[in-house]
């Protein structure tokens, strides 16, 4: 175990590990969450021409 942490927090190699493994794990968790909040929040289709777009428009 103690290799591990070595070879993790002592070396150039390692830390990229960590970086890259820490970008996958945030990158899966978005996909995970995008996901539900898709799921959340259904597209209503085009809009009609006489609904406002928003505040500044």
């Amino acid at each position: 175990m103690d290799d591990i942490f070595n070879f993790l927090f002592n070396t150039r190699s390692g830390f990229a590990v960590l970086f890259i493994g820490g970008i996958v794990v945030f990158a899966l968790i978005a996909a995970i969450l995008e996901h539900r909040t898709h799921q959340m929040y259904v597209d209503r289709g085009p809009k009609n021409s006489d609904e406002e777009e928003g505040f500044w428009s």
